[in-house]
């Protein structure tokens, strides 16, 4: 009788453990290519996107923080130098020099796509959408795109015409 509970315990135990392990070793970590985390920077951005229809009628408003940045000098140069860049202020915080940039990005969706993407949402050419789980922030430099902020965690669907604003905030300390 004893070797029957040995038996069911280590036929219900051991499968058990090794999902654990499993589960443990499993790599979900989304594709960021040479991003890093954003919490021990010297920047910190967000960004408010605010979608509207093609007649102009507020869609919605979301927030983003962004989680991961590109550590690379071509950040400092284009926030001082870009004239999309706008140093809104400038000034300390104890022995640190902070600076306050906002960028402002648009873009507009065609009303008509000259690709149907293999992808749900696009069902036709003219009549589509999308879910936007992410919000990049990214520039070209020497026709070179490069994401140098992401946000993540959020979720909003754009249409076919929308018109898409974001408003980023990037704060640096010196």
């Amino acid at each position: 009788m004893k070797k029957i509970y040995i038996i069911i315990f280590s036929v219900l135990i051991i499968p058990v453990l090794v999902s654990t392990v499993n589960a443990q070793t499993l790599d979900v970590d989304v594709h960021v290519g040479d991003l890093k985390d954003i919490e021990e920077s010297k920047y910190k951005a967000s960004g408010v996107t605010i979608v509207r229809n093609a007649e102009g009628e507020l869609i919605s408003v979301v927030k983003v923080d962004a989680s991961r940045y590109l550590d690379d000098p071509i950040i400092d140069e284009y926030l001082t130098t870009a004239p999309t860049a706008t140093l809104i202020k400038k000034g300390m915080l104890g022995t640190d020099a902070v600076s306050h940039y906002r960028i402002v990005v648009g873009y507009m969706n065609p009303d008509c796509s000259e690709i149907l993407f293999d992808v749900p949402g696009f069902n036709d050419k003219c009549d589509w959408y999308q879910s936007v789980f992410s919000t990049l922030f990214m520039i070209a430099d020497e026709e070179v795109e490069h994401t140098i902020f992401r946000g993540l965690n959020h979720n909003f669907i754009v249409k076919s015409g929308y018109d898409i604003t974001t408003y980023w905030d990037v704060f640096t300390r010196d």
